[in-house]
């Protein structure tokens, strides 16, 4: 018995010997894996497409996403060649904008996030798209659209797919810019 209690405490204490010394480091000397992750999940984004929705929890729905607009948010409008100041109670449903903002979103449907820059697209093109498409909201009458993804446009159609808030359906819509007809689900 004594000879089987000496072999043991030879193998441990070879064992010991053996082992990675940096594995016996504290764990707090070494750097937080999550803080960097999350870190790198704080870089600066943009997201472009058009308002569906403005709320009035001072939110705005684009593509999937809703957007708080905090009161210190910067909103300009941005006409392809220079810039020029906005405020919040210029932003309307139909604009097309960019959306400046720090990942990472938040994990429901839609997604949410909080908007550091609104730039209301207002060059000769996005306004062309914008009343196109607010053509079709109020043609009809969504209070709610999420389109899913950002807006194809192909020579003078708008194409998306969006999901209707209300009744959960998905359907694909495509808006004549020219003339602001419309057609939803092939139709």
């Amino acid at each position: 018995m004594l000879k089987k209690l000496s072999i043991l405490m030879a193998s441990l204490l070879f064992l010991a010997a053996c082992s990675d010394d940096k594995a016996a480091e504290p764990v707090a000397d070494k750097p937080n894996e999550q803080q960097a992750a999350t870190a790198e999940q704080q870089q600066e984004m943009s997201e472009e497409g058009f308002i569906t929705q403005v709320t009035q929890e001072n939110q705005i729905l684009v593509n999937n996403i809703y957007f708080t607009i905090p009161k210190d948010v910067k909103v300009q409008f941005d006409n392809g060649t220079e810039t020029t100041e906005g405020v919040i109670s210029d932003i309307r449903t139909g604009m097309k904008v960019s959306i400046d903002y720090k990942g990472p979103l938040g994990e429901t449907f839609p997604m949410e996030g909080e908007a550091q820059t609104v730039s209301i697209l207002n060059d000769e093109e996005s306004a062309e798209q914008s009343e196109a498409l607010v053509a079709y909201i109020e043609g009809e009458q969504l209070s709610s659209l999420v389109i899913l993804g950002q807006p194809i446009v192909r020579d003078n159609e708008i194409g998306f797919l969006f999901n209707n808030m209300i009744d959960g359906e998905m359907t694909e819509v495509r808006i004549n810019m020219d003339t602001h007809e419309y057609t939803v689900g092939g139709e």
